[in-house]
């Protein structure tokens, strides 16, 4: 699968970032990420999208 369209986990953007998974997700959970957002289900489970093509724009990466 190709890097672009690829689903990135908090745990391979904390891995690329240098941080832990659950640092990825409190970022994501506080808006303070750039390349993805969190959102709560009816069950009160987290979820977490983290958007590819911005995210290795964030770390400067080309796609």
């Amino acid at each position: 699968m190709e890097k672009e369209n690829k689903r990135l986990t908090p745990y391979e953007a904390g891995k690329e970032l240098g941080m832990n998974a659950e640092s990825v997700r409190a970022g994501l959970r506080q808006g303070k990420f750039p390349f993805g957002t969190a959102f709560q289900g009816k069950s009160g489970r987290w979820n977490y999208l983290i958007i590819p093509n911005k995210f290795y724009e964030f770390i400067g990466k080309e796609v």
